[in-house]
């Protein structure tokens, strides 16, 4: 079969049967239907088939697995209605996360340490320190009034000033 195909595409004679309409669905729309069976389900396995189908029918992708993310976190935040299932579930990540954080308080802190060195370059500029200084109206720059024009060598200040201008910006 696969090879009278190609015969008949290279010798330019027409199929006998046409190919079936491809169709592909958006990453949002994939995830958004997800995010309702979570909320909605009944039972694990149930809701572990559901998905199974709808996945193997598309695959995964980062960008179903981002939007199903962001869609949980909103319905999570927003306090949506969620089947004692996804109840369930929640509660129990959140007391796996105590728990890892309580039987291992090293790694909790390693871990806490990288998220803060990933977001310092952003707190540093939200907080109004810039490449080329202090932001005008920041907190930085009210900051550095109180100084009236003389910052100690060694302040807190000029330490996140270093920071803001030499930091690499690649957010």
């Amino acid at each position: 079969m696969l090879f009278t195909s190609i015969f008949d595409c290279v010798c330019g004679r027409r199929a006998t049967k046409p190919c079936p309409p491809t169709y592909t669905r958006s990453s949002e729309s994939i995830a958004s239907e997800i995010i309702t069976m979570i909320l909605n389900a009944e039972s694990a396995d149930l809701l572990q088939k559901e998905v199974n189908e709808v996945i193997t029918t598309n695959g995964w992708t980062d960008a179903i697995a981002l939007a199903i993310l962001h869609g949980l976190e909103n319905a999570i935040r927003t306090g949506a209605e969620m089947a004692q299932v996804a109840v369930d579930a929640v509660a129990e990540c959140k007391a796996a996360a105590v728990g890892f954080a309580t039987e291992h308080p090293v790694y909790a802190t390693l871990l806490a340490l990288g998220v803060l060195a990933l977001l310092t370059p952003w707190i540093i500029e939200v907080v109004g320190f810039g490449e080329l200084g202090p932001i005008e109206g920041s907190f930085a720059a009210a900051w550095q009034r109180t100084y009236a024009g003389y910052v100690p060598k060694r302040a807190l200040f000029g330490y996140f000033q270093r920071l803001g201008m030499k930091w690499q910006w690649n957010l």
